[in-house]
């Protein structure tokens, strides 16, 4: 089966590391905008959406693999002037997505970025990839929620990502997608499968969130063992992310 990861961090990763991913059968992946140390400039993310569309890009070809970005900003991650950089995302560089944008605090300022990422996104009909954090998450994520909902964003383009059985039942039952995170301390494969299993395939689309931290650039291959469902890892992503 051809396989898509919706969510990784491709710089974190060795061209042989996504040439390994490639010859399991993810032949497509989403690499989300993450920088792992606090921006000093605006311009830094700038840069990074950069490489992101251009470098990343032509190293997923040398693995056989077909890479798209993602940018935005991660909640940790906003830089002074963060409204430079969001200004530079209303223009169309190559980007498929905003992402991972969202919450991990949410401090006035996290929530003030994640609604000027929203208001845009709605503005450009772009997909979003939402995180969602793995501490006080229910708490977080009703915030999440809440600010969706006052800017009024359209169901269609919100994947809320890093779900567990905790948050699932609420984002299925407002039409969102679901991200299924197969990760260290998030979920692991029988989680993921008996999730699917429970509410259907039509709402989730699989991840790895591998890069820079501890995770199994393969989970979706493996998960892909368990479950068998084109939906869940190919077609509910590529109808998402509007890939042809």
């Amino acid at each position: 089966m051809i396989l898509l990861d919706s969510h990784i961090h491709s710089e974190g990763r060795s061209v042989e590391d996504l040439r390994n991913m490639s010859d399991a059968g993810i032949k497509y992946a989403i690499t989300c905008a993450f920088y792992p140390i606090q921006p000093l400039y605006p311009e830094t993310l700038i840069d990074l959406f950069r490489k992101l569309v251009d470098y990343e890009s032509e190293r997923g070809n040398r693995a056989g693999m077909k890479i798209y970005a993602s940018v935005g900003i991660h909640p940790r991650c906003i830089p002074p002037k963060w409204d430079k950089v969001v200004d530079f995302m209303e223009h169309d560089y190559g980007w498929i997505a905003f992402g991972e944008i969202g919450l991990e605090k949410a401090d006035k300022v996290e929530k003030d970025v994640l609604r000027s990422q929203l208001k845009l996104a709605k503005k450009l009909d772009m997909p979003c990839i939402i995180h969602t954090p793995r501490k006080n998450k229910e708490v977080i994520t009703e915030k999440i929620f809440e600010i969706l909902e006052r800017v009024e964003f359209p169901e269609s383009l919100c994947l809320i990502d890093h779900i567990d059985n905790r948050i699932i039942g609420k984002v299925i039952e407002r039409d969102y997608i679901a991200g299924l995170t197969v990760q260290p301390g998030k979920l692991n494969i029988d989680d993921a499968a008996k999730l699917v299993l429970e509410f259907g395939d039509e709402r989730f689309i699989a991840n790895s969130d591998t890069g820079f931290s501890e995770s199994d650039m393969l989970a979706v291959a493996k998960l892909a063992e368990k479950i068998n469902s084109e939906n869940v890892l190919l077609k509910n992503g590529f109808k998402f992310f509007r890939i042809k």
